[in-house]
């Protein structure tokens, strides 16, 4: 039987040890965080025992799971390198992958195999008590292995447990993954804040601006509540793919003025319909970095108990909430609320089950 160090159990590194022992309760996972953390780790039943230190952890284990920040990842990988026996593998979940990578070639030992991960999926909640064994379920998690890793029998059972999450894997090299991530991730977060900026510097004129702000607004900038910390790591770690990202958008933000400029829309009609078309590519039955949510919207009459009733529907629907928020209320006629479900299938069935408890739902 494989044993397992995680260190780190925030919501990432927490929700891998729930889905981890799901698969297979027999699993050793040896876990490694503040004394608190590992007391809710323990009762939630993400690992199976604590170590007060990474080096403790790692002494006993074959393979090493680092759920952390880039740059306390980089600073465990040091820690920990001259203390792992032959043969363990040590395998980062980090959005960035190069920096780890070149971490790894230098502080880890002759005999020890490293593997680079990133799990396209998160949450808008961090922290152990927000941990989901679901998590990972049709996420696709790259892995991205060294040539002396892809060999060696470690490397095959990470796969076959990160297959065990309802993952589904790509492997490809880490400098690919650093390019396509500052265009598909890091990129669209840094847009999504000069958005949300934008409007907030023009509240000086137009003080209104945000009650105008509805739903394709809400939707393009859901991830610019993101905390910086994290961004810190992944933006300084990518540096040069993220401003190579931003010169190519720049290019394309340019053409688009020059032909708004020129009434050019013929032009501007053709960067839509090649928009379009790409969009349909994107499969749509896979997780990504954070989940866009299916909004319903229900209208309920200013009565006692009827949020009571609105939430009961959905509960003997067997439908999780993921997303709720009052939008507007007038004192005795009543309020609409925006509710939101993890799929576009879960919403449908929010309509109808709460069209059957007599609330006026729809979607837009």
């Amino acid at each position: 039987m494989y044993r397992i160090a995680l260190i780190g159990l925030g919501l990432m590194g927490g929700s891998m040890g729930l889905a981890l022992r799901e698969g297979d309760p027999t699993l050793e996972i040896i876990g490694v965080d503040e004394p608190g953390v590992l007391d809710q780790a323990l009762r939630k039943g993400a690992i199976t025992k604590s170590a007060s230190s990474p080096n403790e952890a790692v002494a006993e284990a074959d393979i090493v799971i680092l759920a952390t920040p880039l740059s306390v990842t980089l600073g465990l990988i040091r820690e920990i390198g001259p203390n792992l026996r032959p043969g363990t593998l040590v395998h980062d979940i980090c959005s960035v992958k190069v920096p780890v990578e070149t971490c790894a070639q230098h502080a880890l030992g002759d005999g020890v195999f490293f593997v680079g991960g990133h799990p396209m999926t998160g949450s808008e909640k961090a922290g152990i008590r927000h941990a989901d064994g679901l998590l990972f379920e049709n996420a696709t998690y790259v892995l991205c292995p060294s040539s002396s890793s892809e060999e060696s029998e470690m490397y095959g059972e990470l796969k076959r447990l990160l297959s065990s999450l309802g993952a589904r894997l790509l492997e490809m090299e880490s400098l690919v993954h650093d390019r396509i991530a500052s265009r598909v991730s890091h990129l669209p977060q840094l847009l999504s804040v000069l958005l949300v900026n934008l409007a907030s510097k023009s509240r000086k004129l137009d003080r209104n601006i945000l009650d105008l702000a509805a739903g394709g607004f809400r939707d393009m900038t859901r991830i610019a509540g993101s905390p910086f910390p994290m961004w810190h790591d992944i933006l300084d770690g990518n540096r040069d793919e993220v401003l190579s990202a931003l010169t190519d958008f720049e290019r394309l933000l340019a053409e688009l003025k020059s032909d708004l400029a020129s009434k050019s829309l013929d032009s501007v009609g053709e960067r839509f319909r090649d928009a379009e078309q790409t969009r349909n590519f994107i499969p749509s039955d896979r997780k990504g970095f954070l989940q866009p949510l299916a909004d319903v919207y229900v209208f309920t009459s200013d009565r006692p108990g009827a949020l009571v009733d609105m939430t009961s529907a959905l509960h003997e629907a067997d439908l999780s909430i993921k997303d709720i928020e009052l939008l507007r209320i007038r004192e005795n006629t009543g309020g609409t609320f925006r509710i939101g479900f993890e799929t576009p299938i879960e919403a449908d069935a929010a309509v109808r089950a709460l069209s059957e408890a007599n609330f006026l739902s729809y979607r837009l």
